[in-house]
């Protein structure tokens, strides 16, 4: 989740008094106090029921779909290096719902204690605002990663070998997952537990150094990210026109197999060359499907002999059918899971500070951002979805899965 756009919709120092100024009648805060300091959280009513009873249970649900990814990805089928960057994907995806949904409970509750509100903006302040922007750029990068693996597996797959070899891969695993923990380490120096337990900033938020940081970080982490997306879908789109264009079967005229065809076959004997006689052979289709049988190596039989043994041809162009096909759904499975995720994505770039909205204390900024929130969220548990759409083989081993779940279920019952 962005950090701007959470923050700046709950409990940033700068907006947490202008909540009460523009809804004071809609605003929950309650009068407790505790030696003259308040218990309550503020939030607009609108805000607690968007994320505590929409965005909590989505959160629920994405980590259940997540889990099942990760359970049917782990299965030994799943060989090819995009399963197991989109498994990577999965495990990220897993801990933003916990985040998330952590953060909906505490933020949007009322707590009882100074001690309860102490523990819920300590979880906002120390786990929850830097963890979510290291998972979220993690998330960025793998789906980076895994887009440019299929591209170069459909459109320069010779390539491939030696661009993606065992060292490089574990490279690029490590980028993914410790420039986003350098990018954001920061994080944990910019907000702290204030008076009377409530959100504030420390002097490195006020800095321009650290404002110039954050931009830099959103083009890094977020601009440069949606353009090498955008150009890889439409590389990808592309590939598999051509190839659909190039492959598609040429029409034919429709011919019942059980009838027969003629062929004449003139016979010239060697006594005299002036007398022909023609012969009318009769094949069926069928027999020549069955007649498709051609010697590929030698045997040894059992008198010592060597025979020819006989592998069928059309076995193999099924097999070959069967994979193409199989590449065919993980590339389209892949643009799906891309455009998805730009659809999350720039939107969430539109609400960066002073981008579009050149005033975020405004309402219709708080608005824009419960909506942008909950369109990356969504993405999150749509991945699930898209794999049972796209991809037979998942199907197969998500069923797989099931029926051994049920299984195990009533014979321990």
């Amino acid at each position: 989740m962005n950090d701007h756009i959470i923050l700046s919709s709950t409990a940033l120092a700068v907006d947490h008094n202008l909540t009460l100024t523009l809804l004071s009648n809609s605003t929950i805060d309650s009068i407790e106090t505790t030696n003259n300091c308040s218990v309550a959280l503020q939030y607009l009513v609108v805000e607690q029921i968007f994320y505590l009873y929409i965005m909590s249970p989505i959160c629920l649900i994405g980590l259940i779909l997540n889990v099942i990814n990760l359970i049917v990805f782990f299965d030994r089928s799943f060989k090819n290096l995009t399963f197991k960057y989109l498994r990577l994907i999965a495990f990220v995806d897993c801990i933003t719902c916990i985040l998330v949904f952590i953060y909906c409970i505490t933020n949007y509750t009322r707590p009882r204690t100074l001690n309860d509100k102490y523990f819920r903006i300590w979880y906002l302040v120390n786990v929850y605002f830097p963890m979510a922007n290291i998972t979220a750029a993690c998330n960025v990068l793998l789906t980076i990663t895994v887009t440019i693996e299929r591209l170069v597996s459909v459109r320069w797959p010779m390539s491939k070998q030696r661009l993606f070899s065992a060292n490089r891969v574990l490279l690029t695993l490590i980028i993914c997952f410790l420039f986003p923990v350098l990018a954001n380490s920061v994080n944990f120096l910019v907000y702290r537990v204030g008076e009377c337990n409530n959100f504030d900033v420390t002097i490195i938020a006020t800095t321009n150094a650290y404002k110039w940081f954050g931009i830099c970080k959103e083009i890094l982490l977020r601009f440069i990210p949606i353009c090498i997306l955008i150009c890889s879908n439409c590389l990808l789109l592309s590939t598999v026109h051509a190839a659909n264009k190039k492959f598609k079967p040429k029409t034919k005229s429709v011919q019942n197999p059980t009838l027969t065809t003629t062929m004449s076959i003139s016979l010239h004997p060697s006594t005299n060359g002036h007398d022909t006689k023609p012969i009318n052979k009769y094949i069926s289709e069928s027999q020549s499907q069955t007649d498709s049988l051609i010697p590929t190596s030698l045997e040894e039989g059992t008198n010592g002999q060597q025979r020819p043994s006989f592998v069928s041809t059309t076995s193999k162009s099924k097999m070959h059918i069967r994979k193409q096909q199989q590449e065919k759904q993980l590339t389209i499975m892949l643009v799906w899971l891309s455009s998805l995720y730009l659809c999350g994505q720039i939107p969430m770039l539109c609400a960066y500070p002073n981008f579009i909205f050149k005033d975020t204390k405004k309402i219709s900024y708080k608005y824009y951002a419960l909506v942008v929130n909950l369109l990356e969220l969504i993405t999150y548990l749509a991945n699930f979805f898209i794999y049972v759409k796209f991809t037979t083989q998942y199907q197969l081993v998500f069923r797989t899965k099931i029926k051994q779940l049920f299984f195990c279920f009533f014979k321990s019952s």
